[in-house]
């Protein structure tokens, strides 16, 4: 597996795939994003996928035989960094703590990603980073208790920086702004 089938297997961390149709959906607010995700997409598989705007963007593609890798590719194991940069893009967040004002780096699924959670807790911890599991947690409008793999502080920030290759222009751009000093006021 390449660097960016992984990437893109953390990707799918917030995307759908239907079995039945072979068809793959990510749905995102960022466009540039999708894009970028489209390309992996034709440069690993040779398909690209139609961008609509909804409420949000939609990439859709059906492909049996891009289904059918996707699925290998999951069999393979070894996820790493780049998994960990798919699944950031995905469904992270990067903020200042409101209490402390530290960074805080924020992965969450629902408890049908706890494996994909722990894949990635793997690959930060192999990195250098220190994370944390916490959870479960009923929030108000899942369905699903939710957890959440968090790391804590400017020295993880820097690392993950470093380490995990972030794809995402606003992620990018927030762990920029936040790793400044006059952030912090």
């Amino acid at each position: 597996m390449n660097a960016e089938e992984e990437y893109l297997l953390g990707a799918l961390g917030d995307a759908y795939i239907d079995e039945k149709r072979n068809e793959l959906q990510f749905y995102q607010k960022n466009l540039e994003w999708l894009k970028q995700i489209n390309e992996i997409l034709h440069r690993n598989f040779g398909v690209r996928g139609k961008i609509f705007k909804r409420d949000v963007y939609l990439l859709r593609k059906r492909s049996k035989r891009l289904t059918a890798r996707i699925r290998e590719l999951l069999k393979e194991g070894g996820l790493g960094v780049n998994f960990a940069a798919g699944l950031f893009d995905s469904e992270g967040s990067v903020y200042l703590s409101t209490k402390s004002r530290i960074p805080v780096i924020d992965i969450t699924q629902a408890s049908k990603g706890l494996g994909t959670l722990l894949h990635a807790k793997r690959a930060m911890e192999k990195a250098g980073m220190r994370c944390r599991l916490n959870g479960p947690y009923l929030h108000k409008n899942s369905i699903l208790p939710q957890y959440h793999l968090r790391a804590y502080g400017f020295a993880n920030l820097n690392v993950f920086r470093s380490m995990i290759p972030v794809k995402h222009p606003d992620k990018i751009a927030k762990m920029n702004h936040i790793g400044r000093p006059d952030s912090i006021l």
